[in-house]
């Protein structure tokens, strides 16, 4: 485990849901090491020497190691010696801290906005195609939760990105999902800047409906009306825009 005493932790402030202090702390563990300028291959700890360190449940760890892993942030590795270490940065890697520094770019949520627009069509498409039992669960569960924050702006904005979000992990293509999750990580640091409170609610009904939609046709597998359902999402923020 690295020496605790030289390297800084980083502390964000969000909901208490599961979901969001597992997102929580990913944004930790990848702040930490590049704060720290911790090197691939730098062992972190094993699960429950990560777990004490961040004050964390085990079903939280495992589901930001299990982002993280996807992400190419993080190696497992088994047996003796073994652990938690910093993985090789591959060009994807590399690709995706970069699109975390956009705002020093001059990039603007608007921007992210339309790319995200390009990519929605194909994060829909594979995950129609590709969706698991468990993903069927986790969506099923989202878009519930999304239908009870809807009322109120602030808290479905973040649901809206947690759940688009969701649908591209789902991806098998490691460009598209890379690039996507990014964006929206991005975007989410500062809602206030995707959509006001006022244009939120014009279409409420109809935005939301959309999510609705999408997500049953990913679970039917119906990759057609997945796609509809994408490209009825762009008209609807292109509106906003």
């Amino acid at each position: 485990m690295y020496d605790a005493e030289t390297v800084t932790q980083v502390t964000f402030d969000h909901s208490d849901a599961r979901s969001s202090i597992a997102e929580t702390l990913v944004e930790r563990i990848e702040e930490t090491i590049r704060r720290n300028h911790l090197a691939p291959g730098r062992r972190l700890g094993t699960k429950d020497e990560l777990r004490q360190q961040f004050g964390v449940a085990p079903a939280t760890l495992a589901e930001a190691i299990r982002v993280l892993r996807l992400r190419g942030v993080l190696d497992v590795r088994p047996g003796p010696g073994g652990g938690i270490f910093v993985a090789e940065q591959s060009p994807l890697v590399r690709l995706g801290h970069d699109m975390l520094q956009l705002g020093a770019g001059g990039a603007s949520v608007k921007h992210c906005l339309a790319v995200l627009d390009v990519l929605d069509q194909e994060v829909a498409l594979d995950a129609a195609a590709h969706r698991t039992e468990q993903d069927i669960d986790e969506l099923t569960e989202m878009i519930e939760r999304l239908r009870q924050s809807w009322p109120d702006p602030a808290e479905a904005q973040r649901r809206n990105w947690d759940l688009h979000r969701r649908l591209a992990l789902i991806s098998p293509n490691t460009l598209l999902r890379t690039m996507y999750t990014r964006l929206v990580d991005y975007i989410s640091r500062d809602l206030s800047s995707a959509i006001t409170a006022e244009d939120f609610r014009k279409g409420s009904a109809d935005r939301l409906q959309v999510h609705v939609d999408l997500v049953e046709a990913v679970i039917r597998g119906d990759q057609r009306g997945a796609e509809a359902m994408a490209l009825r999402h762009r008209g609807l923020t292109r509106d906003d825009r």
